[in-house]
Order: structure tokens, then sequence, then C-alpha cells
């Protein structure tokens, strides 16, 4: 009774909801509610060391009350409804059903003798076997008949049940004491009656004389253990296909999907409807299935021939093939399939759903046509051998390829690609190459291009700046189209433009005007003047001159930021548009008319947009430390804005509609000052 009250907690605990199956270690319980009266109880030792033990002691059934009108019963009544343990009974019980081959297996398994005796290691293991075998025989027979099941003391119905009450049964090997076994249970009540589902996804698969049937039984394994196949001529009067149920075999702890059965067909010409039924442990057998329907047909084993191809008016390919006439009834038709080249995919150009029919024309043929011919019927398809050809007469060209393009890398290589030719009868392209675009193109390739791109190489150490390129397509019949447009690709440059040459310098009152030699590079595009003077430790850059389209020999330059005696030294640098630049060309000297000062400070200022741009030069032998930049708006004071080391400023706090007035002062590296310079104005 221990046990029993610890059952009973764990059911409290476990808010009722014990399934309608369940074991704990060796037993296994499944109960079934009747629509009415009863509830039925199926039950199996779960390896044959507990079956031997179960035939020898018996199973004990209790039946616990735990629920009367949805309410807990405080005082639970315990029911014990086997009067003595159940286990299989006598054998003159069994010997009047021995024409039943489920109670026959059954019988042979549980009182039939060994047959292997144990003489060494080899036999215990056959031995072994045997035993498993007559398990697994023995509960085989079970599930497929509820009264080997009684017989076998593995089932029992309940009667004395109330439709309010819900109970909880539980079924234990009547073992010693000293023999442990587990206890199952399962927790049910008349209310928890179901009906039988039927079965689903039954499909059929025709083939000559014999139809193969599939259904889904992974989602009723829960349910049912075996099936019942029927059929009917008619879809009203069925009859079981034969006289025992269908059961599906798998490997242990493999659940199947889906479960098979063939039946044969005495001829490939009557309509056969079938159906399913699910029979479950109980014996109860549910409602059937949807009906398949269908008819024998001999299998497609034959492909088309093609016979004869002719081409009608060049417009117009007619096909004609062969395929057996006595298959007739048992196909749907024919598809065509087309494409411009052997070797890739066709298209589906026509599919017929006459049977009879043995030719097809092609309305709308390419110019070149490779065509295959099937049969099908369902989802078999046969294919003819090989393909047949048809062309048109063609001499029309094809288009020129159009959307050239390319890029040349820094070493050389020449990447091109273009847009596929419209035309379907274009069987490659041919790429030409010229160093200027009124030159002769030369053919690069010697083999017919396949691809919508190839790769080139070039020199790039040449003074030709830039390569052309131009693309035809060459069609099936070698027709050629007109050249495409010209690609032009501009040479990765690696080679600097030549240095331009001092022509002379002329002095001028406050300026020097020079004038040189422009570089007679082509790809030229900029000339940097520099200048510097005897003291200075280097040249800067004063100017920066671009090449005008006309591309004169000679270029000019007017230096207006100069001091009256001093002398002043250029050079000229050329830069192409790949932003090389020549050497500097051999320097040339001149002196600046007038006077040269001890010490000058020259002030210099522009508006340039919202800003003043101050700029000046300071003529003196001794460092530069910084200049001092002082300001006045207006009449207003001079006042000290900055101070820079370098040689320009921008000043960008503008007072609008008033005049601004400037100066600096130098400081230089040994501690004196300049004077201040001449004072310049902006006016706003």
């Amino acid at each position: 009774m221990s046990n029993s009250k610890h059952i009973l907690s764990f059911l409290v605990l476990a808010s009722l909801t014990i399934p309608l199956m369940a074991s704990i270690g060796g037993v296994k319980l499944l109960v079934r509610p009747a629509k009415t009266d009863s509830i039925m109880l199926r039950w199996a030792p779960a390896d044959k060391d507990i079956w031997k033990l179960a035939n020898t002691y018996g199973y004990v059934v209790e039946r616990y009350t735990v629920l009367q009108d949805g309410q807990i019963v405080e005082d639970r009544e315990q029911r014990i409804l086997t009067a003595t343990p159940l286990k299989p009974q006598p054998i003159d019980r069994w010997q009047p059903y021995e024409d039943d081959k489920y109670v026959s297996i059954a019988a042979e398994c549980i009182f039939g003798a060994s047959s292997v005796p144990l003489v060494n290691m080899a036999a215990i293991a056959l031995r072994y076997k045997e035993e498993q075998n007559k398990f697994s025989f023995a509960l085989f027979a079970a599930d497929q008949s509820p009264f080997v099941a009684r017989l076998s003391g593995l089932a029992l119905t309940d009667y004395t049940v109330q439709k309010n009450e819900k109970y909880l049964y539980t079924v234990r090997i009547a073992a010693p004491d000293s023999i442990s076994t587990d206890t199952a249970f399962a927790f049910v009540g008349l209310s928890e009656y179901l009906p039988l589902p039927k079965p689903s996804d039954l499909t059929a698969q025709w083939e000559d004389l014999q139809v193969v049937l599939s259904w889904n039984i992974l989602s009723l394994n829960h349910i049912y253990n075996s099936y019942i196949v029927e059929k009917s001529t008619n879809g009203r009067n069925y009859t079981p296909i034969s006289d025992g149920t269908s059961v599906q075999a798998a490997d242990e702890n493999i659940n199947p999907e889906r479960a098979y059965t063939t039946d044969s067909l005495p001829d490939n010409h009557t309509r056969w409807y079938y159906r399913i039924r699910g029979v479950n442990a109980f014996g109860e057998t549910g409602p059937p299935s949807d009906s398949v329907v269908g008819q024998g047909r001999l299998l497609i084993t034959q492909s088309p021939i093609i016979l004869n191809k002719k081409v009608i008016d060049n417009k117009k390919v007619q096909l004609d093939w062969e395929f057996p006439r006595k298959m007739n009834d048992y196909i749907t038709g024919f598809r065509v399939y087309r494409s411009h080249k052997p070797d890739v995919p066709k298209q589906k150009i026509y599919e017929g759903k006459n049977p009879q029919e043995r030719t097809f024309t092609d309305n709308s043929p390419e110019l070149t046509n490779y065509y295959i011919i099937s049969v099908y019927e369902g989802r078999t398809e046969k294919f003819s051998v090989g393909f047949s050809y048809a062309e048109l007469i063609d001499s029309t060209p094809p288009a020129p390829p159009t959307g050239l393009a390319g890029e040349i890398d820094s070493l050389g290589v020449v990447y091109l690609s273009w847009k596929a030719s419209i035309d379907k009868d274009v069987k490659g392209y041919r790429v030409f190459r010229s160093n200027r675009p009124e030159y002769e193109f030369m053919n690069i390739h010697p083999a017919v291009i396949e691809e919508t791109a190839f790769t080139d190489t070039i020199n790039i150490n040449t003074l030709t700046k830039k390569v052309y390129y131009k693309v035809k397509a060459i069609d099936l019949r070698e027709n050629q189209s007109a050249l495409s447009d010209i690609l032009e690709l501009k040479r990765p440059d690696k080679i600097p433009p030549v240095t331009p040459v001092i022509k002379d310098i002329t002095t001028e009152k406050d300026r020097l005007v020079i004038t040189w030699y422009n570089s007679s590079s082509e790809d030229v595009v900029l000339h940097h003047i520099y200048r510097t003077t005897e003291l200075a430790d280097s040249a800067i850059e004063i100017a920066t001159i671009e090449m005008p389209e006309a591309r004169p020999k000679t270029g000019t330059h007017i230096d207006k930021n100069i001091i009256g005696g001093e002398t002043y030294i250029y050079q000229i640098e050329a830069e192409d548009d790949s932003k090389l630049r020549s050497s500097k060309s051999s320097p040339m000297s001149a002196k600046a008319q007038g006077e040269k000062k001890e010490q000058e400070v020259i002030l210099k200022a522009k508006a340039d947009g919202e800003q003043v741009v101050l700029t000046w030069t300071v003529n003196s032998k001794k460092k530069v430390d910084k200049i001092l930049i002082y300001k006045a708006i207006n009449d207003g004071s001079l006042r000290l804005l900055s101070n820079t080391a370098e040689d320009i400023f921008n000043d960008k706090m503008i007072d609008f509609d008033s005049t601004v007035k400037y100066v600096i002062k130098v400081i230089y590296a040994d501690g004196t000052s300049s004077d201040f310079s001449k004072e310049v104005k902006v006016k706003f």
C-alpha cells in the first residue's frame, strides 16, 4: 500500500495531467475509454526478462477513484480488478483456436520448448536470440489480436466505471517482495473518450498490373498499430485486399514516416478505388481514409525516335517521330525542346496532350536549332537520344557589339568587356587594337572569343599615351558584324614629361617677365615656376600655369612681387595628366631695376570673398623670426591683430561697409625689429 500511496501523491502533485499511456520501467500501460460504459486496458512488458517474470507470477490491476464530479476524492477508493494475477491462460484454453495464426504464434512463443541445447557459448547466444524472438513475436500477436492479448494476460476491460469519475489505473507484476519491479499507471475517465481519426495522405503509384499504396503512419503511431487495406471497383462496395492487417516493418528504435503495401491488378483497364482503416491495440477499427482511384498502366520504357526534320520555306521546321502505338493509352503526350547551340540547356517550346500525335511544326525557329522530343505521363518523362539539327539559310551579319568598356592596370594588363549580342546565332567575337584611332586596327587573338570579356597585355613604357580597341561579332555562318564603336584607353603613365627651357627674362619697371619653351610632351597640363634669391636657402613655387588647348610652343609669366636691386633666380618644371613631373629647367637669373635697400618690408592686401589675404616681402639679410600684424577699422587706432611665421595671413573678421587698414612689423631672430610697413587699405 505504501507504493500505491506514493503513486497517488505523485498524481495530485502533477495536477492530474497523467497521459493515457504511461510506464515506469518494466511495464507499459495503454488505456482507452469506450464511448459509454467501460474503459479498456492493454499493457506489455518492456523486455523478455520482464515478460518471462510476468508469465510466471502474473499481473495485478488496481484502480483508484481520484475525481468525482470534478472534485478530488478525499477518501480514495482502491479496487483490485484482478481476483487473481493475470497471466497466460493454460495451453488447453488456447488449443480450440489453434487455426488462428496469431493464437498459434503466441502459444508457440509462450509454451514451446527451446530447440537450442546449451552445449557451448555459441549455443547460449542462439538461445538468447531465440528467447528474444519469442518475446517479440508474442507481443506482435497480442497487438494484432485483442483475443490473443486476453489469452496472454495482457488485456482487461473495466465495466464498473461511472461517467462522473476519473480513475488512476496501475499495473504491476505480482512478484515476491524479494524481486523489485516497477508499476505502470494511467489516469483516465469516460469523459475523455475521443472518436478514432481517419488515416491521411494515402497515395497510389499505378504500375503494370499492380499498384503501390503509401500512407502516413507517423502522426497516428500512438493510436493505430496496423491497418486494413480495402479496394472497390465502384467506390461504394469495398473489400479487404487480404485476410490480415498491414503492419509496416522497421528496425529497432526507428519510427518510419510512411507505410507501403502492394496489390496485384488483374488488368490495366479496370479503374480501382483504394482506402485504408486503422486498427488499434484494442481491436477497434477506425473510419476509412479518403479514397484514391486509378488503373494499372504500362511503364514508359522507350523514348521517341525522331525520323525526319524538314525546313519549310526557310521559315518553319517540321519534326516527325515514332513511338509505339500500343502505349497511347498510358501516356499523356509529347514535349519538344530546343536550343540554338548543342551544348546549352534546351528550353521547352511545346507540350502536347494528344497521345496519338507524332508530328510537330516549329513556326518560329531560330537560325540554328537543336531539337529533342520527350514522351511523358505524370512525373515520368523519357527523352529522345541525342538531338536533331535543323538550320535556316542565313546571310545577314549580326549587329555590332555595344557597351565596349575597359581599364588598364599599373602592369599594362587590359581588361575588356562588352554586352552580349542580341543575335542568338552569334558564336563569338574578335578583338582589334590600334595605337591611334586613324590607323588600321589589327586582330589580336587568333581564335573566336566565346565570352563577352577579354584580357590583353600592352607595353606601358612608351611615349604612345593611349591605345584603342574595337570588337566585332561572328555568327555560326561566319557572318561578321561591323566593328563596334572605338574604345579609347589611356596607358598608365610611367615616363615623366620633357623638361621645359627658359628662353629669357626681361627686366621692366617693378616687374620681371619670364619667357620659356613649353615641354614638348603631349600630355603636359601644367608648368610650375620656382624662384629663389642669392641669400635664400631654397626655391619656392610662385606660380602654376595651365597649358592652353592650342598648346603654344612658349609660355610667359610676369613676376610683380619683386624688390628693386634684388637678383632673382628662376626655374620651370612641367607636370603631365598623370601628375608626373619633369626635372626643373636650368636656372636663369635677373636683377630687378632700382636700388636695393638694406631693409625693406612690402605689404600687400587683397579682398577675397568674405576675407582679406595679406602677403608681404621682407628684404633683409637678417633672419626673420615672426611677423606682427596690425589692423584698424575706419578712423580707429591700429591694434595688434595677430602674429605668424608664415608669409601669408587670412583675416576672416570682416566689418562690412567699412574701410580696414593693415600694417606689419618684422621681428628678427636677433631680437631687433623693422619699421612699420606702408599702410594698405581695403574697403568693404
